[in-house]
């Protein structure tokens, strides 16, 4: 068996876990789900509702499934198949412009690298569009939030438009802090939003679409086109709620121990850490790709750990960079250790 490194983001999982986190929960004798029907659906359904303060919410295999989903019923809704959105966003990169290419949707990509957008250039789009989307924090730009005020300037402005304001809210479990909002009031600006289920709550998959009692009962039509009525998904219901219930308090701790971690990082030379926004920031050394990389993964098996998953170009020469999250497995790894760990990667990789 292969040994598992320790991760500030998760613990080790095996599937013996998952059997563990299943088996001792309160949920496990709940009467079984089928295609989207059951108590532990309607339960979960009623409490992100409840958590985001909006009227409905519906289960989800897959985010982007969701996503697709919403995006397609405002279009249809709107008779407008135009979609204002980031060029780094999950839905345009991660996404694979599955929007485009699956839902005949046509997107508007405005914003520059590694910054979220702002109201400025929302207000520049010269053309009436359907949609409107805001990822929050906008992970590929360093897990960077848009400030309280730009956000109501395009609340603003989709409302005077009769735009709708959509969410991709797989992280807004862990920018409440940034915000010093709670999630229902940071939820309420936007039309429909969009969690994941398995990020921060820890669950092992799934996500919730939320939005108005109208809204999400024509989203339900989608969710069955796109292949989204699974027999059961009970393994995903179970331990989402649970993660809703052990996980969702922890986060600020975990967004508290990212600002420490990039705190000291920025003592270091050849080194450069953006304040987090959230419990995820970029760490920019400048090095050698190649050897980067390559000494990173001889480090992770000398100390037993793994801080990111590897280095890739930066928009600078000769500047890399790599994703560092801080989750469930915050206090797996001291502060001496990541020390030692750049320390000896900076030494082995001067340029």
């Amino acid at each position: 068996m292969t040994k598992t490194l320790r991760n500030l983001n998760h613990r080790s999982q095996t599937h013996q876990h998952w059997l563990d986190v299943m088996n001792q929960s309160k949920y496990i004798n709940y009467q079984h789900d089928c295609y989207n029907q059951g108590p532990l659906v309607e339960t979960l359904e009623f409490r992100i509702a409840e958590l985001l303060g909006k009227e409905k919410a519906l289960f989800f295999h897959k985010g982007i499934t969701a996503q697709l989903t919403a995006l397609k019923v405002i279009a249809e809704e709107k008779n407008n198949n135009k979609v204002v959105l980031h060029p780094q966003s999950h839905i345009a990169g991660d996404e694979k412009n599955a929007y485009q290419e699956l839902m005949n949707l046509h997107g508007i990509e405005i914003g520059v690298q590694d910054t979220p957008f702002t109201a400025k250039q929302v207000a520049e789009v010269d053309e009436l569009v359907g949609s409107l989307t805001i990822e929050i924090p906008l992970r590929r730009a360093g897990f960077k939030l848009t400030p309280w005020n730009e956000l109501k300037k395009m609340q603003e402005w989709s409302y005077r438009n009769k735009t709708h304001f959509h969410m991709d809210g797989a992280r807004l479990w862990e920018s409440t802090q940034y915000y010093q909002k709670s999630f229902a009031e940071i939820s309420n600006l936007f039309d429909s939003v969009y969690v994941s289920l398995y990020k921060g709550l820890g669950g092992l998959s799934g996500a919730v679409l939320t939005g108005d009692s109208e809204f999400i009962d024509s989203c339900k039509v989608w969710r069955s086109r796109l292949g989204g009525d699974l027999y059961s998904a009970f393994p995903m219901l179970i331990t989402a709620l649970e993660g809703i219930d052990n996980h969702l308090e922890k986060i600020p701790s975990w967004v508290e121990r990212a600002h420490e971690i990039a705190s000291i990082l920025n003592h270091l030379d050849k080194i450069h850490v953006d304040k987090p926004h959230t419990n995820g920031f970029l760490v920019f050394i400048e090095a050698d790709l190649e050897e980067l990389n390559k000494k990173s993964i001889e480090l992770n098996r000398k100390h037993g750990f793994s801080l990111f998953p590897r280095f890739v170009k930066s928009k600078i020469e000769q500047i890399q960079k790599a994703e560092l999250q801080v989750g469930i497995g915050a206090k797996e790894i001291s502060n001496e250790e990541i020390l030692d760990y750049f320390h000896a990667l900076l030494s082995s990789t001067a340029t």
